[in-house]
């Protein structure tokens, strides 16, 4: 797998010291308000896009009112649908004046235009023509069209030279579900970018497009803060965007310090929905669904993404082995001393959370990631993983997966029905050219999960020579005889039962065995992928793990190095 890890550069060459970052101190708990309280209320009488937007005479527009926010403002937004962008200025943003942004009510800002002029070709086809920037999205009467043709990421795949032309290209390269091939070709309900003629074609069963609405995407991002610091966005809806044409980041886009991210909603970006890059910063109780390729990406050390529903993104149809799926940290340090808790991640086409170069020392606990097409929790060639208390089930791949990572606790995770093995640590033969990384899958622990009826093996270690620790887990499966290996099992080192697996590798001594069929009431639930089914045949067994193995009893037991 070829990865990317020195194609971006570092945090501290992105922002330069421009964002001044400090620990606010606030006496008696609270925050004081250190700038003005801005309004942006369009359809208020006194609207107007001058003055300092006080509530009795606010602004008409976001990107006025984005104007003229200065470090520690607090602004308004009023309910209702905009078709703007949160664009921050270049101030000397710091975290001493914190500054918000938050919607008052059901507000939604959209990356789309209505356009009309649509000119009719033939049957079925209709152009609008005079169009010089290639759009992501076009969507027909509050419905997204199909992609036909199309490059991103500026020029990929049809740009010769591009950066990323060989990444993948055995499997397709990077977008693998590209539709191609001629104009007729195009299916019903699709649109397509014609660059020479720089015109909009739309392939549709309607006679005429005069009385429907079509919305093309202009926004590349809906909102995009560099070098700043102490933002809160909260309460706000976004929704579509043509970031891609030229850029990986995210729709919505923050590179700073101790920014926060709080109950918004980000649906159908046309790449990654949240990009958050810098020390600090908050991702907490939102929502990111039906991302071109990526809901969450991160970098940065004490970065905390709490309580957040991740779902169904990857809906263009990425590579999953390059950047595609529910979250994924990778690179330039990735993440380091950070948090992902609590988060619902489920449905993505492909890994649920993965961790991907250099990453080390984060907790990822009390998640549910489930029914992802590819791996549950992946953590690849990082370190100090404390994945804990995690609920891991229904996804097409393993359960958690660990290549080239060490020195990682996978402790009291209920891993079930995955389509590959539960548990694996394992040993790639990958090595770092430029020799930052140990790639050595080094004393990893694996206890007291509750592991069970994965279609794989239930746990797969690297080697005897690497330290790594099997013990004090439960393994349940209908015939009551779970499978283990040291290294892949087709280098012929794959052991039977547990008693050989005990006898010769010397793992999983305090361990406990039972067969158990899976109810009818679960296997229905997984069947059609249910998150909040009946785990009542499973409390016993987590009842039996906390009882027998008292000496790691507590969290902090378990994270004791």
């Amino acid at each position: 797998m070829k990865h990317e890890q020195n194609r971006r550069p570092k945090i501290a060459g992105l922002f330069g010291g421009a964002a001044v970052c400090f620990f606010l101190i606030a006496i008696g708990g609270s925050i004081p308000a250190w700038g003005a309280q801005r309004h942006v209320a369009p359809s208020h009488p006194n609207a107007t896009d001058s003055g300092e937007g006080g509530a009795a005479h606010p602004y008409r527009s976001i990107s006025y009112a984005m104007s003229r926010i200065q470090p520690g403002d607090t602004l308004y937004i009023a309910a209702g649908l905009y078709r703007e962008a949160i664009i921050f200025p270049k101030r000397d943003w710091s975290s001493q004046k914190p500054t918000m942004v938050a919607g008052v009510g059901e507000v939604s800002i959209l990356g789309t235009d209505i356009v009309k002029g649509w000119r009719k070709l033939e049957r079925g086809f209709f152009i609008r023509e005079n169009w010089t920037n290639e759009p992501q999205q076009v969507v027909l009467n509050g419905h997204l069209l199909k992609q036909f043709g199309g490059t991103i990421f500026n020029g990929y795949p049809l740009r010769k030279g591009h950066d990323m032309a060989d990444l993948h290209r055995s499997e397709g390269g990077i977008w693998p579900r590209r539709l191609t091939g001629g104009i007729k070709s195009m299916p019903l309900h699709s649109f397509y970018y014609d660059k020479e003629r720089q015109a909009i074609l739309i392939r549709t069963d309607a006679s005429s497009l005069e009385n429907d609405m079509v919305e093309v995407a202009v926004r590349p991002y809906l909102v995009q803060g560099e070098r700043v610091a102490g933002i809160t966005i909260q309460n706000i809806a976004f929704r579509y965007s043509t970031t891609s044409t030229i850029s990986r980041q995210g729709a919505v886009t923050l590179m700073g310090c101790k920014n926060v991210l709080k109950n918004i909603t980000v649906q159908d970006a046309d790449g990654a929905g949240i990009e958050i890059e810098g020390d600090d910063n908050e991702i907490r109780h939102s929502i990111v669904t039906r991302s071109g390729y990526l809901g969450i990406k991160a970098r940065g050390k004490n970065v905390t993404i709490i309580a957040n529903h991740v779902t169904f993104n990857n809906v263009r149809g990425f590579n999953k082995w390059w950047e595609a799926g529910g979250m994924k940290f990778i690179g330039g340090g990735g993440l380091r001393q950070s948090r992902v808790n609590g988060n619902e991640v489920t449905h993505n086409y492909g890994d649920g959370i993965w961790f991907d170069w250099g990453n080390e020392r984060n907790q990822i606990s009390r998640n549910t990631v489930a029914y992802n097409t590819g791996f549950g929790i992946h953590y690849e060639a990082s370190s100090e993983a404390f994945i804990v208390d995690n609920r891991v089930f229904g996804n097409r791949q393993r359960g958690i997966y660990l290549p080239h990572s060490r020195n990682s606790l996978v402790a009291r995770n209920m891993v079930l029905a995955n389509g590959l093995e539960g548990i694996t640590a394992i040993d790639e033969h990958r090595q770092d050219n430029e020799g930052n990384l140990d790639l050595r899958p080094r004393n990893n622990r694996i206890v007291r999960n509750i592991v069970a009826w994965n279609k794989g093996l239930a746990v797969i270690l690297p080697g005897a020579e690497y330290g790594n620790t099997s013990d004090q887990n439960i393994y349940i499966s209908d015939d009551g005889n779970p499978k283990f290996s040291m290294g892949w099992p087709n280098a012929g080192s794959g052991r039977k039962n547990i008693n050989e697996w005990r006898g010769r590798e010397k793992q999983d001594e305090r361990s406990q065995t039972f067969k158990l069929a899976m109810s009818k009431e679960v296997r229905n639930a997984l069947a059609h992928e249910k998150l909040g089914f009946d785990w009542s045949i499973l409390k016993p067994y987590q009842a039996y793990v906390n009882r027998t193995y008292q000496e790691v009893d507590s969290s902090a037991d378990l994270l004791t190095k």
